[in-house]
């Protein structure tokens, strides 16, 4: 590959991927994505040249979830004060933040279509309880980044879900009519926009209908990073970096062995913080979360464009008329950059070049031309913008069977935990998700954590 190219995260080798690349572990040279472009000092961090022999607690992976479960549990330890703080040691196999975190949409939201096969997998007290569970993490994270004065360019915002298809808006609209006739929940927090204002409130050319909902956004890779620098600065945790797990023992019932190319470590408590990367080191979920590729960019206008893009958005659109393959997310950025992401309907039927892989050091063909003029084709007020793509990269993603993530304890084993599995949607609810595990990491029942009842291990035999 060209270096040059390759600083600017335009890695253009696209090709087949080659399965569990690496083991399926994460692999060396990863596209760059938009978030990784303002290096943290804690990028590669080692909190000291070998790793301690012992910890009381080891979290694996340093995106959003490892890092906000560890401070969690700081934060539990202090209000119980309860003595001698433990010894929290993180693990990770590449950067901080280099996975399926600092790749993402970077917003927090519930698509509507999401909502829809909620209702109709679950009763409705059980998908209500997950809409609120998603709802409520925005106020969560807004309360850590003031707490901890975070500058990511955290932002409580609306979300559309705009339909372009006639039919799409249709059903959109039905789903909404029946919940307001229903009483749900989660409409409280809900509008509809018909057909009559669509476009113009969205921006977005051809727009049948839109759902707005509460959302939040931010700079995902600078709220990792900064939260976690300020827990090494009070000396909460220690972080090892460029240390992937190459085998883990648990012969002892009292305490498992993490080896590393760097050496190993005794634990007492050990946390799968692993989303995608799972199967590859904890054989419980290796036919249980299958990794699989995605593809976003970043896209800049010449100059900034007034007036500003306020919410965040999933888009629907009729391709191949498939309701899982014609949806891409935007974020707006405050500068007016923005991030797009999907495509999926381009290389769907393809699953050699997404599904099953842990390689993301290459592009998805035919993605760039599709990003090229996105904003361009599909916002007034952008025709002449001159946008153009600064950043292309693909991630990697965890999926499960029934589009749910794990967290809780790991069945059959003592003092092992799990948040993993996000299926794409981890920003909605990873921040949540490690509070809830934290707590049962600390003796709570799965009933008292405040986790959604359909995210529990139990379900995974």
């Amino acid at each position: 590959m060209n270096r040059f190219w390759s600083l600017f995260g335009l890695n253009e080798q696209p090709g087949p991927t080659k399965g569990h690349t690496n083991g399926g572990l994460p692999v060396p040279n990863s596209t760059l994505s938009y978030w990784r472009s303002e290096l943290h000092p804690i990028d590669s961090y080692r909190s000291s040249e070998h790793l301690p022999s012992e910890c009381d607690i080891a979290i694996i992976g340093a995106g959003i979830t490892g890092v906000s479960t560890a401070y969690h549990l700081s934060r539990l330890h202090a209000a119980n004060n309860s003595g001698k703080k433990p010894s929290i040691v993180i693990l990770e196999a590449r950067e901080v933040c280099s996975g399926a975190t600092g790749r993402n949409g970077s917003h927090s939201k519930m698509r509507i279509s999401s909502i829809r096969t909620l209702f109709k997998d679950y009763n409705a007290e059980a998908a209500d309880e997950c809409i609120a569970f998603v709802y409520s993490q925005s106020h969560l994270m807004k309360e850590a980044v003031d707490r901890e004065g975070l500058d990511c360019e955290f932002e409580l915002r609306r979300t559309y879900d705009v339909f372009v298809d006639e039919q799409d808006a249709k059903d959109a609209g039905e789903t909404y009519r029946i919940a307001v006739e229903e009483g749900h929940k989660w409409v409280k927090e809900v509008s509809f926009v018909d057909s009559r204002y669509a476009e113009q409130i969205t921006s977005i050319k051809g727009a049948k209908a839109a759902v707005s909902m509460p959302a939040c956004s931010l700079w995902p890779y600078k709220f990792v990073t900064q939260l976690l620098s300020r827990m090494i600065d009070r000396k909460e945790l220690s972080l090892y970096t460029h240390t992937p797990i190459t085998s883990i023992d648990s012969s002892n019932s009292l305490a498992t062995t993490l080896h590393t190319p760097n050496g190993s470590i005794t634990t007492k408590k050990l946390i799968f913080a692993t989303n995608a990367y799972t199967s590859a080191i904890c054989p419980s979920f290796k036919e249980a979360i299958i990794p699989y590729k995605g593809t976003a960019c970043h896209i800049s206008p010449e100059k900034p464009i007034s007036p500003h893009l306020n919410s965040t958005y999933n888009i629907y659109y009729d391709r191949q008329n498939d309701p899982d393959s014609k949806v891409d997310y935007l974020n707006p950025r405050p500068d007016s950059g923005i991030i797009v992401g999907g495509a999926n309907w381009l290389f769907k039927s393809q699953k050699h070049l997404w599904y099953n892989t842990t390689d993301d050091s290459t592009l998805i063909p035919n993605t760039r031309p599709y990003f090229s003029t996105y904003m361009q084709d599909n916002f007034h007020g952008w025709e002449d913008s001159n946008a153009k793509i600064t950043h292309l990269w693909t991630g990697i993603q965890g999926e499960t069977k029934d589009g749910k993530p794990f967290v809780g304890k790991v069945p059959g084993k003592e003092n092992w935990y799990i948040a993993a599995g996000f299926n794409g949607g981890g920003m909605s609810f990873c921040f949540s998700c490690a509070e809830g595990l934290a707590g049962i990491v600390e003796g709570k029942r799965y009933e008292e954590s405040g986790l959604p009842r359909m995210f529990s291990t139990g379900r995974l035999g």
